[in-house]
């Protein structure tokens, strides 16, 4: 199967819809506007919530993110070490232990469960961040698609946070 995750021109909360390769929506990601761990809602078209996915708001070492269900139970951990030059991130999640691989330049990622790829993500140069899933039919589209948005909050974070230090700004200053 394959699905287009593609962020809205104009979101505050960094909303998203995710089409099937016919262009029609599948899925909605509706992001919070005052949230410090970016908490967004993986939705159906329909309103009804499939997953949640945030940030840790603490760190230390890693940056983590969680892919809940609808009842807010934690179904993955998403983890990248701060101190890394490779864009390599460990899950651990229901479907058992995960690892996406991407390369420096961070545009392209293989999605690997138990040792197996079983999907890819790429991602596509545009003015608003684009990714193209392709994964296995086996899998849920649902969970697979939270799994990108969560690698995203991560990116977005490790950016902002790098934003932030070339600027001078620490939130241990005053």
């Amino acid at each position: 199967m394959e699905l287009l995750i593609k962020n809205k021109w104009v979101s505050l909360g960094g909303s998203s819809v995710i089409q099937d390769t016919n262009g029609n929506d599948v899925m909605k990601v509706k992001g919070k506007v005052f949230s410090f761990t970016h908490k967004k809602f993986l939705t159906d078209p329909d309103g009804n919530v499939k997953f949640i996915v945030r940030n840790k708001f603490w760190r230390l070492f890693t940056y983590r993110a969680f892919i809940l269900d609808a009842e807010q139970k934690v179904k993955a951990t998403i983890r990248r070490k701060i101190f890394t030059m490779s864009d390599h991130y460990f899950v651990t999640s229901d479907l058992g232990e995960m690892e996406v691989i991407g390369n420096i330049l961070q545009f392209n990622y293989k999605i690997i469960l138990n040792g197996k790829e079983i999907g890819h993500v790429a991602r596509k140069i545009s003015l608003r961040d684009s990714f193209v899933l392709t994964v296995d039919d086996s899998f849920d589209p649902a969970f697979m698609s939270a799994l990108v948005i969560a690698i995203d909050n991560i990116t977005d974070r490790k950016d902002d946070n790098a934003r932030s230090s070339r600027s001078g700004y620490s939130s241990s200053r005053n």
